[in-house]
């Protein structure tokens, strides 16, 4: 290899946000570095994030909820063992652990890199990861993309130009959607203690209606059917439209949209990526440190939540606090500030 030429490994294996704050990373070594190689490994069911991204040479995929759940045998151990075999052919120099995670960082060493790099305290997840790379970082940051971006700094890349580069996603999902101007609501999160009650995302959706003539999707996940429902049945003259489909659609759909509404999850990490007017809703997380990047959004949290990324039902009451007409003077000064046409904010 070119002494001049470098390849790099990135590894941030999941989740959606979690790849969405990572994405700077890959944009400022190919920037600074037109000639490297990067390489991103990643969990399957995210890789849509990654597919047509010019920075990349490579997406290699694992699957470890498949790898944990069944047998390592047959089609599972082939697809591990090919997996882990297209690491080590590729001779990295430098691996950038960007998930702090025991299970990140032995993928890491796996690659057979010659430098593994990662965070120093306190951006570590499992901080026992850190007896694996040779190389610790001390990051001075405030934001997740920052501490992510101290990270390429550390390979000598100019992070001043924050860029998130997504794929154009698949509109063939989105039939019945409407063709723009409209606002996406995401009722749902992984976390019960992030979730905002059905009947407030209903006061926004007939407000939206009634004061800005605008029409409400409903983006949900698989198994929040009931949730959906239960946000149309409270509604008074809205009558949103629910999406349930994959990933590439939902880029797709967030493409489209004015404005989106939601919890500390990954859609409105996605949303603020490409430029869409966001609003966060915030409770047991820091929307200082995780929350959406740039300029055009609005978090709020609620009153009295501390940061205790708690998964509780009993955590979800607080975010009741939070109220609709909060939403909605935050939803009125990010349509102020909007331009008339998305052109590509943040380098998209």
């Amino acid at each position: 290899m070119n002494p001049a030429r470098k390849r790099i490994l990135v590894v941030r294996l999941g989740s959606m946000g979690d790849i969405i704050h990572a994405l700077p990373v890959s944009a400022a070594l190919k920037e600074t570095f037109p000639d490297w190689e990067i390489d991103w490994l990643v969990e399957r069911r995210w890789r849509d994030l990654l597919i047509e991204n010019p920075q990349l040479s490579d997406v290699i995929e694992v699957d470890t909820l498949l790898w944990r759940t069944q047998p390592l045998s047959g089609s599972v151990w082939t697809a591990a063992r090919n997996a882990l075999a297209q690491l080590r052919e590729r001779c990295y120099d430098y691996a950038l652990d960007l998930q702090g995670a025991i299970k990140s960082a032995v993928f890491c060493g796996l690659s057979g890199a010659k430098e593994i790099i990662g965070f120093d305290r306190p951006w570590l997840k499992e901080p026992a990861c850190a007896t694996l790379y040779n190389r610790t970082v001390r990051v001075n940051a405030v934001h997740i993309v920052e501490a992510n971006l101290a990270l390429a700094a550390a390979l000598g890349a100019e992070v001043s130009n924050v860029r998130f580069a997504l794929p154009e996603g698949d509109a063939t999902s989105l039939p019945s959607i409407p063709s723009e101007g409209f606002a996406v609501l995401n009722p749902g999160a992984g976390w019960r203690s992030k979730c905002w009650p059905p009947d407030h995302y209903a006061a926004v959706a007939d407000a939206l209606l009634e004061e800005f003539s605008m029409q409400t999707v409903l983006n949900c996940g698989p198994g929040e059917e009931v949730l959906a429902k239960e946000v149309r049945d409270r509604c008074r003259i809205a009558s949103p439209v629910t999406y349930m489909g994959d990933l590439g659609g939902l880029i797709a759909l967030l493409r489209r949209t004015r404005l989106m509404v939601g919890p500390d999850t990954g859609p409105i990490h996605l949303a603020a990526a490409l430029g869409v007017a966001t609003v966060g809703l915030f409770g047991p997380t820091d929307p200082v440190r995780n929350g959406p990047y740039g300029k055009l959004h609005r978090s709020l949290r609620a009153e009295g939540a501390a940061t205790s990324y708690r998964h509780t039902s009993e955590e979800a009451s607080v975010m009741r606090s939070i109220h609709p007409e909060q939403v909605l003077e935050a939803v009125r000064e990010l349509l102020q500030e909007q331009s008339p046409v998305r052109t590509g904010r943040h380098g998209c």
